[in-house]
């Protein structure tokens, strides 16, 4: 349309330019090459040469441009290579920012090539170049609303009846919005562009909780539209959607149908069960929903025992699931029946009794635990899982007595061990114990620094500071051991030493966190300034 007028635009050149009217290739005033209208025919080869040069060069529309404004391969390939690099230029400001001038330029395809096969798209794009400059009535009347009305058969017209909607959505204009979207379904509703519409109509059921036009929009998405490589995404998120709605009203089996339109087999059955158990979970948190969440947790323990039925290799998986489920939904007697049967019928593997062991702990009979701990077939393992409750429950003596049995049953790991023990004789503040086990560790430098802290707490700093020495020959540690130095002087009541070594630490390792540490300390506790590196100050 021409915005001048108001009018169509209408050839003024088409049937002369074989004739007298030429157009020749120039720089317009942006400093971009252009089209420029001569009376004076040049040769007729040379810009025909220099177009198809242009046209080599440059690259295809940049795919940079979202799907609402690129042209089809189709239109491209019909385009005349005077269109082509008009539209070009224009999409070369258009990516760059520049939407004055590409407004210019698509403007002045439509005054070239009115009845060309890319003026739709001209139009279109002149339209996106007005919302990019903030003017999204101006692009709706008189570029979308074109668009429509002269190329009502077009690709494009398709595309601007959605960007009409869309802009609206823009502004927050929420009933045209919605009007233009339900016209782009009842008008293309076989076209991609109509699942688009389905989702921003979608968007606004949620956001205006009405709840049955969320499950119209839904359903549709799910069971009736096409899924095809545009549209299957949208229909995957709606069938989900669906699926979590139907279990939070407690439909699990209409749940399941609509999952089912994306899963099959036992993918569709764990689909099933993830949301609807995360569904039960999230039901439970309102105590007001208590009861919705048993009756969807009453069908979910029936579809697991009829899973269990159905497929018999996954039948102890099943039992498990549905024990969970009971404990969950507060049924712990439940949740210890169910593991009986699984004992009956395929035994107590040491799987099955550190369930029952963690039953036991979770109802707070610790010493029932422990028991089922020491009937692991995997000794180790089940000893491991006793010290660590002795931990948990500060029953450090206990702890150690079960870490020397470790110790006989796995040497492998008695590196492990003996530090377990070293730091029960910490906690028991045994502090030469402590030192006399970890002296028994081949873990360097790690042991040294343990035995030095164990040294500073019976006030042995000699001791303490020959060890951090001898942990300094190590690059990595060398900075903490010079900083724990520095403390462990403080500690001696040593401050001229203290003093010293925290300078040093900052002179010798000035880029790392130990620097800072010593850097801060000198400031706030003596008052003195030294810069990390080397140079110091009082």
């Amino acid at each position: 349309m021409n915005r001048k007028t108001g009018k169509p635009f209408q050839p003024t050149w088409g049937d002369k330019i074989g004739v007298r009217e030429y157009w020749s290739i120039g720089v317009s005033s942006h400093g971009t090459p252009s089209l420029q209208f001569s009376i004076t025919p040049p040769l007729l080869r040379t810009w025909i040469a220099i177009l198809l040069l242009l046209a080599a060069i440059l690259p295809l529309p940049a795919p940079a441009l979202s799907d609402l404004e690129q042209i089809s391969l189709k239109t491209y390939e019909e385009l005349r290579e005077v269109e082509r690099y008009q539209l070009k230029v224009a999409e070369k400001h258009y990516s760059n920012k520049d939407y004055k001038v590409a407004l210019a330029e698509y403007e002045k395809y439509l005054t070239l090539y009115e009845k060309g096969k890319g003026a739709a798209y001209a139009q279109l794009m002149w339209s996106h170049s007005m919302l990019r400059l903030k003017k999204p009535q101006t692009a709706i009347r008189e570029g979308f609303q074109s668009v429509i009305d002269y190329w009502p058969e077009s690709r494009e017209a398709v595309l601007a009846a959605y960007c009409i909607a869309d802009a609206y959505k823009t502004m927050g204009e929420v009933a045209p919005a919605t009007r233009a979207f339900r016209n782009v379904i009842n008008d293309h509703p076989d076209h991609p562009i109509a699942v688009r519409a389905k989702v921003n109509l979608l968007h606004y059921a949620r956001l205006h909780e009405d709840h049955d036009a969320r499950l119209a929009l839904l359903n549709d998405l799910t069971y009736k539209t096409e899924r095809t490589e545009a549209t299957r995404n949208a229909c995957i998120d709606a069938a989900h959607e669906l699926a979590r709605v139907h279990f939070h009203a407690q439909r699990l089996e209409e749940g399941r149908k609509a999952l089912a339109t994306t899963y099959k087999g036992r993918k569709l059955f764990d689909t099933v069960y993830k949301y609807s158990v995360d569904t039960v979970g999230h039901l439970l948190k309102d105590p007001k929903k208590q009861s919705a969440a048993l009756k969807l947790g009453e069908q979910l323990l029936a579809a697991l025992r009829a899973q269990s039925v159905s497929d018999p290799e996954r039948a102890r998986e099943m039992l498990y699931r549905a024990a969970s489920l009971h404990w969950k939904l507060g049924r712990p007697s439940d949740t210890w029946r169910l593991y009986e049967e699984v004992g009956e019928r395929w035994g107590k593997d040491d799987g099955l009794l550190g369930k029952m062991a963690e039953w036991f702990k979770a109802r707070d009979q610790r010493d029932e635990a422990r028991k089922v701990y020491l009937r692991f077939e995997n000794q180790v393992s089940g000893l491991q899982q006793v010290a660590a409750m002795d931990l948990e429950e500060g029953k450090y003596k206990e702890a150690m007595e079960v870490f020397r049995k470790l110790l006989e049953l796995d040497g492998d790991h008695a590196g492990d061990y003996l530090w377990s023990i070293a730091d029960c004789w910490e906690h028991l503040s045994d502090w030469k114990k402590a030192i006399a086990t970890y002296r028994q560790i081949d873990r360097f430098p790690e042991t040294y620094f343990a035995m030095a802290k164990c040294h500073r707490r019976i006030a042995e700093y000699k001791e303490a500071i020959v060890l951090y020495n001898q942990a300094k020959v190590i690059d990595k540690s060398a900075p903490e051991a010079s900083l724990q130095i520095g403390f462990t002087y403080e500690e001696a009541a040593e401050k001229r030493n203290a003093i010293r070594t925290f300078q040093l630490t900052c002179k010798r390792y000035p880029k790392s966190g130990q620097a800072a540490r010593a850097h801060a300390h000198l400031q706030k506790k003596y008052n003195i300034n030294v810069t990390l590196g080397g140079a110091e100050e009082e």
